[in-house]
């Protein structure tokens, strides 16, 4: 009886030592993608050029999770601004992707489930586009 419950200890703890570091690697590496595409997005957004979140910007940000990082389609979801903003006023945008576990073990001892479904980041920046 002893022996087995060193043993089932030890894999317990084995297995928390391999895999738990790089589940959270890859929840912040996902969190930080999200923030790198919505800080580069806003900032194209905000230009003279456009003033807005057009379709074209907000399909190369769902392109660049997509396929740099390897994120689906579906999991990934975007609210800004799409109307013309005119220079002074903020440009805003959300961008939200599913998250990924966080805990290797998170309910083994009937803990609730805590984590929020999705990664969410936002962003807003002043608009630039020249009033016409």
């Amino acid at each position: 009886m002893k022996a087995a419950l060193v043993e089932m200890l030890t894999v317990y703890i084995l297995m928390l030592l391999l895999f738990q570091p790089v589940l959270h690697d890859i929840y912040s590496t996902r969190a930080r993608a999200v923030e790198m595409v919505l800080d580069s997005g806003v900032q194209q957004a905000a230009s003279s050029d456009y003033g807005r979140f057009t379709p074209e910007i907000i399909e190369s940000m769902v392109n660049t999770l997509e396929q740099t990082f390897l994120l689906d389609r579906r999991d990934i979801r975007f609210e800004g601004t799409t109307e013309l903003t005119p220079r002074g006023e903020y440009i805003e945008g959300t961008l939200a992707v599913r998250s990924t576990p966080r805990w290797l073990f998170r309910q083994m001892f009937g803990a609730p489930d805590r984590e929020p479904p999705e990664i969410v980041r936002y962003a807003k920046q002043m608009s630039e586009a020249p009033v016409r």
